[in-house]
């Protein structure tokens, strides 16, 4: 999940003028080994080289930016958590950033909220809060137009900034889903043939069997025919 909304993010700051490297979060892969005592595991890139944090639950990103300067990547990694956190109207986070260059692995997450995109609790939900009294914004927040996090401008959390549209806002209604909208079949009943009534079979069942006896039938036979009905 937290890799889906990166490239979410990528895709904006790419539209972006001027905006340069986005940071990747490299895909986790899960293995099923069935000879092994412990079958499922999880397989990921090898980055080659020592792993740098750019962000930590412990000492967050501002404390980062002060103690181990400004470097392009951690400046992104920090918008990125802004965009993230605006995105989901304080209900996500993404921590522990660390990784080589541009790609990052061994991500965490904090929630606010238990059972969000069907996580069955929440994760370090005082995280938010300390996060969004500690952020502070950069060059990078102020391309994407990203709002402030603390200030006058916070006090509407809910209004998103004019340069971090949703991917989905120029689409219409009907293409918001990711299914195709089918079009109406037809009724299987109307595709029948009306079938001849039962009714009429008594009827037709008089010529039927003259023709079949090649005589016509008598006067007598058919006065009596009509007594009958």
């Amino acid at each position: 999940m937290s890799r889906e909304y990166c490239k979410i993010f990528a895709a904006e700051a790419r539209a972006a003028p001027g905006f340069g490297e986005v940071p990747e979060i490299i895909p986790l892969y899960l293995i099923y080994r069935p000879a092994n005592n412990i079958p499922y595991a999880t397989l990921e890139e090898d980055l080659g080289k020592p792993l740098e944090s750019y962000c930590s639950r412990e000492w967050g990103c501002a404390e980062a930016l002060t103690a181990f300067g400004s470097s392009e990547a951690m400046q992104k990694c920090q918008t990125f958590q802004h965009w993230l956190y605006q995105w989901t109207n304080g209900s996500f986070l993404v921590t522990d950033l660390a990784g080589v260059d541009w790609k990052m692995t061994d991500v965490q997450i904090a929630t606010k909220l238990r059972g969000y995109q069907g996580l069955k609790e929440s994760c370090f939900p005082a995280l938010l809060d300390r996060f969004a009294s500690s952020h502070q914004c950069n060059a990078y927040c102020e391309l994407l137009g990203l709002t402030p996090l603390k200030g006058p401008e916070a006090a509407h959390p809910q209004a998103k900034a004019k340069g971090s549209k949703s991917p989905s806002a120029g689409r219409k209604g009907s293409q918001l889903s990711p299914q195709p909208q089918k079009k109406g079949l037809p009724s299987p009943q109307g595709t029948r043939k009306s079938a001849p009534s039962s009714k009429a079979t008594p009827q037709a069942s008089e010529p039927v069997t003259t023709q079949l006896l090649g005589q016509p039938p008598t006067q007598e036979e058919g006065s009596k025919a009509q007594g009958m009905r």
